[in-house]
């Protein structure tokens, strides 16, 4: 995909820019590559103060703009929680909608990495790891005690933790079983032991973890990729951050990295945000192992079926079956 690809997007941005940010303009849009969560673009805003970099989100041409590819709706929580202090967020500067769905927000410095996978082409700083996995779980649980209501449109009734596993169990349904085995058994044993009470709803980002998180050395400057926010129980986030610092469940792709927090670390600085205290917390973490199994087993299947060519895949049947082995150990009593 190239940005010639986008007719009339360029300008559709700037007839927006004119409005919100007078005197700017954007050019030499490029197409981002990476992740799977819609179209996103670089460029270049130019106003008196010079030239900076900004991050354009756009809904696919003739698709209706719903789920991930609702740009707007990310747009509006980036409005919501611009102002909360000890979170970062990038800045939204302007939206549009017509023939072109879209927001343009500014670039954050700085990297997003996940040690724990990318640790086999790098050497993490053991202090810095420590050092960002900590400002993570920390904003993290200031998101999650942010009111509900100041996200307009959020729903504050009572999490439907049925739902969001049989939403899960959609995708581990469209894996392979030889490439997953015992998969297809795991949603009815996280039926099974589903917690009776769970916390209210919070403000939940849905893909929550440090390759999700932008930072200049050790300081956070944005949380990015909030296509599948919403609002539920905070295990919901949790079980799948902790389950990207856990290098034991990545055979073959991660690998330890020094510094990393253990789980019961990461929770503590959880919770010394101010983030209300989860009960059932190893049913969560059984859930993100699930998750993680399903959408890489979903992810393999695309690959071997030619829909989405991406030779690492091969490499993940040894994860997926670690993943899938520590979610039923963990729901028989297992820790």
């Amino acid at each position: 995909m190239e940005p010639q690809e986008f007719p009339g997007l360029e300008d559709a941005i700037n007839e927006a820019l004119a409005q919100d940010v007078p005197g700017s303009a954007v050019s030499s849009l490029e197409v981002l590559e990476g992740g799977h969560s819609g179209i996103t673009l670089a460029a270049k805003k130019t106003d008196t103060d010079g030239v900076a970099e900004v991050v354009i989100k756009v809904a696919p041409h003739g698709r209706q703009p719903k789920g991930r590819h609702d740009v707007l709706r990310q747009a509006h929580i980036l409005d919501a929680l611009g102002g909360v202090d000890e979170l970062v967020v990038p800045q939204v500067l302007t939206r549009g909608s017509g023939v072109w769905t879209f927001y343009v927000m500014e670039r954050c410095a700085g990297e997003a990495a996940e040690p724990v996978l990318n640790s086999s082409t790098r050497v993490f700083d053991k202090d810095v790891v420590r050092a960002r996995a900590d400002a993570a779980a920390r904003m993290l649980g200031v998101l999650h005690r942010q009111p509900i209501t100041m996200v307009a449109g959020a729903d504050s009734e009572l999490p439907d933790i049925a739902a969001e596993l049989a939403r899960w169990a959609k995708v581990a349904a469209a894996a392979y079983e030889d490439d997953a085995p015992g998969i297809s058994a795991l949603p009815d044993a996280l039926r099974a032991t589903m917690p009776s009470t769970v916390e209210a709803s919070v403000l939940v980002h849905g893909d929550y973890r440090l390759g999700n998180v932008l930072f200049d050395g050790v300081t956070p400057t944005g949380i990015i990729d909030w296509e599948i926010w919403t609002a539920t129980t905070p295990g919901v986030d949790l079980g799948w951050f902790l389950a990207f610092c856990d290098p034991n469940l990545f055979p073959g792709v991660g690998a330890p990295v020094e510094g990393m927090p253990t789980a019961d670390e990461l929770l503590e600085t959880y919770y010394s945000a101010g983030a209300s205290h989860i009960a059932d917390i190893d049913w969560f973490h059984a859930f993100g192992r699930f998750k993680l199994a399903a959408v890489m087993a979903h992810n393999l299947r695309r690959h071997r079926e030619g829909r989405h060519v991406d030779p690492f895949q091969e490499q993940l049947p040894p994860t997926i079956a670690t993943l899938i082995d520590s979610a039923r150990s963990i729901l028989d009593g297992g820790r």
